[in-house]
């Protein structure tokens, strides 16, 4: 292996895409979609963070370039499936204000529960599901497979009830509910 091959391998910094690169494309497959339109009354009036052709079908959402977390997320029901990698750090506190504001939000997210903004969500989150599997992407390969994701996925939600979601279909493996108040444990003391 070649220093310059190392280097990019093993160095995160270097191997970061842009926000608005294709690669960061990850259409929500039905199978997620259907669970989460049922937990928002049937309609995603807000899509923040989509494509032009709007293939989650909600009724207001911006594609790129718009910057969707730059824009008012005033919507009574929210869906988000940011790109991933550090760009989903700020559509989370985004999730997370909306909530706080009183929408119904729901975020499909990698399931790092060790990472900082995980734990960030956590602290505001009303629900929470874990998805079973690895979610396939509605983004086809070259060979024809769809993309799947190299992780868990999670649906965190903020004022909807998650618990019951997967009684609509089998995506869904752990219900729970985050503790009514977050609080840090500290190991090793």
């Amino acid at each position: 292996m070649t220093a310059e091959l190392a280097l990019f391998r093993f160095d995160n910094g270097l191997r970061r895409r842009a926000e608005d690169a294709e690669e960061q494309v990850h259409l929500t497959p039905e199978y997620v979609l259907d669970p989460v339109r049922a937990v928002l009354g049937g309609r995603i009036e807000l899509d923040p963070c989509t494509t032009a052709d709007n293939p989650v079908g909600a009724e207001r959402f911006y594609a790129l370039p718009d910057d969707g977390a730059a824009r008012s997320w005033s919507a009574a029901t929210v869906f988000c499936n940011p790109p991933y990698g550090e760009a989903r750090v700020r559509w989370v506190r985004r999730c997370a204000e909306a909530g706080a504001a009183g929408s119904r939000v729901v975020l499909l997210i990698p399931a790092h529960t060790d990472t900082r903004i995980w734990h960030e969500a956590m602290a505001s989150a009303t629900s929470l599901l874990f998805v079973k599997g690895r979610v396939k992407f509605g983004v086809p390969r070259t060979n024809g497979r769809q993309v799947a994701a190299s992780h868990p996925s999670a649906l965190i939600g903020w004022n909807v009830d998650l618990r019951h979601a997967d009684e609509l279909g089998s995506a869904f493996l752990l219900r729970t509910q985050p503790p009514a108040a977050y609080v840090d444990i500290p190991l090793g003391q």
